[in-house]
């Protein structure tokens, strides 16, 4: 028979259960959505419904519904699922979130949807009969993923009779697992983590079967921290020193916004760093042609009429990214790194280690491995290079020399020197700054990236600068206060939200002119080696560092990355807190009502005394994808 109308219960359900909105979230599928940084911890919406159907007609979102079912008698039930796009049903033996199984599902691709109601298109859809024992409680939770089209879901149940028909679950049934009309966005820890939706910041990142791109594959520089620096003292006078001065190097202010236009990217030694992700550039066939001749053969081979099936041809190994220019690194935003050949590299190798093995206190090491090798070139006159080499000693010790030499291109043979005041500092205290307002779950986030670094390396001179313009959705000390930081600094400020007067109030925090800053935003994914990467790319008095960002598709995760590289991004810098103080800070008299510009600003000042900018894609460092909806008080963003 049909599934009677349930009566009242002794002590009725609160007939409503919690659901959470994930938006800007692209994509039909809920490895989309599980993938995503904020889920499930830290949704967009916190809210409830009264009947398990919802339709709410928008776009690129994902939903996670949960609480309690109770039954009204005690029968076997059959469960029923209907959706736009794919979407689960997970119910629990019990009441206890530890053990759901999933019952019922549309799709796994993202391709799969139905029609409201249409329970019988995926024979995944309906489930088997499932015992309910009346005033029992079980906890439920349901998935969705939105993309684009009519947006519904359905769950649905019947008694399993002969002549039992489907209806929604609706709200006599139902009840909430917890009452958040009294929390704020920051509150997180009530929320459920199961086996449906967990936390996934600090599961290590699997290679998938079919990446386009080499961005997320093993490298051993992601993990350059855990290398043990060799004793400095057995490097000392290493080479002879030589005077530095780089034709690029500027001796006098520039124009406003000139600067973004005369930065120069490196060259890097490894075609594994950060080429593309799943992303494919396309190159000028007249640029091709003069340097391959297999595409000159099938450009200017006449083929006639239909295919020619005993045609073959012979092929030389290309590797695009050792081709590409300066210009098409600057200009193509699906462009990595500049790929360095190893001919060119090995000379400066062989070179160092011939130093290396000339000296008494060093002679006994050998090359385990070529860990990095960057270079900057002068035109015609020379080149600096980072290089960084793992070595074992005669004992079996590994070590790392990370040091930065320079070569003069017209020398045979190679011949190092050490550019004069030109070294980084291994144990330098490096200060990540943001600025931030009434963002929670992107507040949190941050935190938790930081905490995700510092569990990593355990770098004690790791110090976090929140400077928050009176948030009203989280008490931001109380979260650092819990934090497994090594140390942080938190400061109020009033008015409305100001990213220079910000990030101005947070430098005027440190101490100590010796040290790093870094300036930064929200909604970042960091490498776990970015304290290192922030160190040995930044020299007091000569270098800051501008890492490029990878900006996240919508859609696109850290697990599953695709979207482009934010070459004119100059926001994310590193510089020594004395360089700053001489530039003159941050611009906040110019852009204390509006932001947007004042990169480039800063960028042309930093040029314009003289300093140094390096400029890397850095792997594993994304910007995840967000609208600007009610992101701050001001509204006069630049």
């Amino acid at each position: 028979m049909a599934l009677r109308q349930p009566r009242a219960f002794l002590f009725p359900p609160q007939g409503r259960v919690n659901m959470h909105v994930f938006e800007d979230c692209c994509g039909g599928s809920l490895d989309q959505l599980r993938n995503n940084l904020l889920y499930p911890l830290f949704p967009n919406v916190r809210t409830t419904i009264s009947r398990l159907a919802v339709s709410p007609q928008w776009s690129n979102y994902g939903l996670r519904i949960f609480g309690y079912l109770h039954p009204e008698i005690t029968d076997e039930y059959v469960f029923a699922v209907s959706s736009d796009d794919n979407s689960e049903f997970w119910l629990s033996l019990n009441e206890s979130p530890e053990n759901l199984q999933r019952l019922v599902y549309v799709g796994e691709t993202g391709n799969e949807w139905t029609a409201p109601g249409e329970y019988w298109k995926f024979a995944s859809q309906i489930s088997k009969p499932v015992l309910l024992v009346k005033d029992m409680k079980y906890f439920f939770e349901i998935l969705l993923k939105q993309n684009r089209g009519m947006d519904h879901l359905e769950i649905a149940w019947s008694l399993n009779h002969d002549n039992g028909t489907f209806s929604v679950i609706t709200s006599e049934l139902l009840s909430l697992y917890e009452d958040e009309s009294s929390l704020q966005m920051g509150d997180i820890d009530h929320i459920p983590q199961t086996k449906a939706s967990y936390d996934r910041l600090l599961q290590p990142i699997p290679m998938p079967p079919h990446s386009a791109g080499d961005m997320i594959r093993e490298d051993p520089r992601d993990h350059i921290y855990k290398y043990k620096m060799l004793d400095e003292s057995n490097l000392k006078d290493f080479f002879s020193e030589c005077h530095y001065s780089p034709s690029y190097i500027l001796r006098e202010q520039i124009g406003r916004y000139e600067g973004v236009y005369l930065v120069s990217l490196l060259f890097l030694i490894s075609a594994k760093s950060t080429l593309g992700l799943n992303v494919y550039t396309k190159y000028s066939a007249n640029i091709i042609l003069n340097e391959f001749s297999t595409l000159t053969y099938f450009t200017k081979s006449k083929i006639g009429e239909g295919p020619f099936w005993q045609r073959v041809y012979d092929v030389k190994p290309l590797s695009v990214a050792s081709k590409q220019t300066a210009i098409v690194a600057n200009s193509c935003r699906t462009a990595g790194n500049i790929v360095m050949s190893q001919s060119h590299a090995m000379p400066i190798v062989r070179a160092f280690l011939k130093a290396l093995h000339s000296r008494e206190e060093t002679r006994g090491y050998s090359l385990l491995r070529v860990v990095n090798v960057v270079r900057r070139e002068d035109n015609d006159v020379g080149s600096r290079y980072l290089v960084e080499l793992e070595l074992v000693s005669p004992q079996g010790q590994k070590v790392l020399v990370s040091r930065y030499v320079y070569a003069e291109d017209s020398r045979k043979p190679t011949i190092l020197c050490s550019p004069k005041a030109f070294s980084w500092n291994p144990s330098a205290t490096v200060h990540i700054i943001v600025a931030v307002k009434d963002q929670a779950r992107w507040i949190i986030q941050f935190i938790r990236e930081m905490e995700k670094v510092y569990r990593a390396t355990g770098d004690k001179n790791l110090n976090v600068i929140i400077i928050d313009y009176n948030s009203s959705d989280i008490d931001i000390e109380k979260r650092l206060k819990k934090a497994a930081l090594p140390s942080y600094k938190f400061k109020k400020m009033d008015g409305n939200f100001q990213r220079s007067g910000g990030l101005q109030a947070g430098i005027d925090l440190v101490e100590d002119e010796h040290s790093i800053l870094f300036l930064c935003d929200l909604h970042l994914y960091y490498p776990v080696n970015i304290i290192n990467s922030i160190r040995k790319h930044c020299v007091e008095g000569k270098m800051v560092y501008a890492p490029v960002v990878m900006r996240l598709d919508c859609g696109a995760s850290p697990r599953a990355p695709a979207g482009f590289w934010e070459a004119a991004g100059y926001g994310l810098m590193g510089i020594y807190k004395s360089d700053m103080d001489r530039i003159g800070g941050m611009n906040t008299r110019e852009f204390k009502d509006k932001w947007g510009g004042e990169d480039w600003e800063l960028l042309d000042r930093v040029l314009g005394n003289g300093l140094e900018v390096e400029r890397i894609h850095l792997r594993h460092f994304f910007h995840h994808f967000h609208s600007k909806r009610g992101m701050w008080e001001n509204k006069n963003q630049g």
